[in-house]
């Protein structure tokens, strides 16, 4: 999952107008007790508002794709590739094995919007769940976000690397194991960013950057 999306940081996109309704539906089907579900639309905009092949925010349509991988839609589900053009690994496949309400999702049809708000729910809630420990429901989110952009093993090595260290609380992410990661620091090669400055910045992005302008739209009473 990709990081840079900086020109809507404050204006709503328009496409969320019309996808609002569909992620308050799923959420209402899927995870209805979901804290502060206004991460999720921020999360959204942070995945599709990108520099991608296809450059439609808020859109099923939104697409990174390159000779290594291709992701699509509202979670930038993704499909990498080996250098002989097989596939490296399968995201979608993966979802569609673990949550039942994927059944039938298939990479042909991949820009189903229904489908891919379904994903991005179930992986989300699943990530949420699976976080070891947090001090608050804040840090739960935030080391899901963190796994939804590195992997759920990424957290659990930070977090543990945060144990062993003094002064570290393993279950809090401000200044703690945010600042603390087995993820390189070393620049990727035409990204300007390390591993560890893009899944933090990930994180940031969404809980910090994006996510103000939705709590009005999700969260009232």
């Amino acid at each position: 999952m990709v990081v840079f999306c900086r020109d809507t940081d404050i204006l709503i996109p328009a496409n969320a107008e019309v996808y609002l309704p569909l992620l308050l539906s799923t959420l209402a089907a899927l995870w209805p007790a979901a804290p502060t579900p206004s991460f999720l639309a921020a999360q959204i905009e942070q995945e599709t508002c990108v520099r991608l092949t296809s450059p439609k925010c808020w859109s099923p349509r939104a697409e990174l794709k390159t000779s290594r991988e291709n992701g699509i839609g509202f979670g930038q589900v993704t499909r990498a590739f080996k250098a002989d053009g097989s596939v490296r690994f399968d995201k979608q496949s993966e979802l569609v094995a673990a949550h039942q309400s994927l059944k039938g999702w298939t990479w042909d049809t991949r820009y189903n919007p229904e489908y891919q708000m379904r994903a991005l729910v179930e992986l989300d809630r699943s990530l949420f769940k699976s976080v070891s420990c947090a001090a608050s429901t804040a840090d739960r989110i935030k080391l899901a976000l963190s796994g939804y952009n590195g992997g759920a093993g990424g957290v659990k090595q930070d977090q543990l690397l945060c144990r062993n260290t003094p002064g570290c609380d393993p279950c809090a992410w401000d200044g703690n194991v945010e600042i603390r990661s087995t993820k390189s620091r070393v620049k990727w090669q035409g990204y300007g960013q390390s591993a560890y400055d893009i899944n933090r910045e990930y994180v940031r992005n969404i809980w910090t950057v994006r996510r103000a302008k939705y709590i009005p739209l999700m969260e009232t009473s």
